[in-house]
């Protein structure tokens, strides 16, 4: 099977060679499957862009889209979508942020249910052997557990870790299952990922849930913000106004 790893970067020079190695290494676990590395950069002006061309040129594994402005972690996403399935021609690809947060070490949890016939593998922080880091202040774990759980319940997912950014997704008929376009998408910023959930399991998508380990940021705060979380409330709402208390609950794997 033919996979691809997206990473969106902004300004992640400091941090993004390390991280490519770690990938790469991590992948090399897996030689039954076809890997390549897609990184989106948003414009970055720390040079990020620099350190991931030279990686290009040595490794034919690693691919490279610049974009000319920062439009938000979405349009990356979906920028990278449309890359790997109209020109890597992937069987499935892996959403994987560029701050050093996810560990590529849990890649490979991810592709094993994917072997095992699931559509959808979500990375979790929330279920038995998950983890966010120890030095996370409390109002921030108390923010990410209420938002999980509130589009959990309202919406009616079978999932713990509504907001992670750690997926894995089985292309074939992706474009009957979530929105691809700008147009489409009730967010471009991180509650995107409500959305694509949502949408995944209304269309009926298998859905599993692997437990990760959840870095701390090398360098720098997190970069979501109170607008984030207003967002992501926001989008909750629309979602659950959309198809109200009709719908389906989804089918839920352990």
């Amino acid at each position: 099977m033919r996979i691809s790893v997206i990473i969106p970067t902004y300004n992640e020079a400091r941090t993004i060679g390390a991280l490519l190695d770690e990938v790469l290494s991590s992948l090399k676990e897996m030689p039954q499957h076809e890997w390549s590395v897609l990184v989106v950069d948003g414009h970055s002006s720390d040079g990020t862009g620099d350190i991931v061309r030279e990686k290009v040129s040595k490794i034919g594994t690693i691919h490279l889209i610049e974009e000319q402005a920062k439009r938000g972690i979405a349009l990356a996403y979906l920028t990278g979508i449309d890359h790997v399935l109209h020109v890597l021609y992937a069987d499935a690809f892996i959403e994987f942020d560029g701050d050093g947060q996810h560990d590529p070490r849990d890649i490979t949890r991810l592709v094993e249910k994917f072997e095992q016939g699931f559509d959808y593998v979500i990375g979790s922080r929330y279920v038995e052997g998950g983890s966010v880091p120890k030095d996370w202040a409390w109002h921030r774990k108390f923010l990410s557990r209420f938002g999980s759980m509130y589009a959990r319940l309202l919406l009616r997912l079978p999932v713990h870790d509504v907001t992670s950014g750690f997926k894995l997704t089985r292309t074939k008929d992706l474009e009957r299952r979530i929105p691809l376009t700008p147009d489409g998408l009730l967010s471009r910023h991180y509650a995107y990922k409500i959305h694509l959930l949502t949408a995944m399991v209304r269309s009926g998508a298998r859905v599993m849930e692997v437990p990760i380990t959840f870095r701390s940021r090398e360098h720098d705060a997190s970069k979501s913000t109170w607008r984030d979380i207003v967002e992501s409330l926001k989008v909750t709402t629309i979602l659950w106004w959309r198809k109200g208390s009709n719908m389906s609950l989804g089918a839920v794997h352990k």
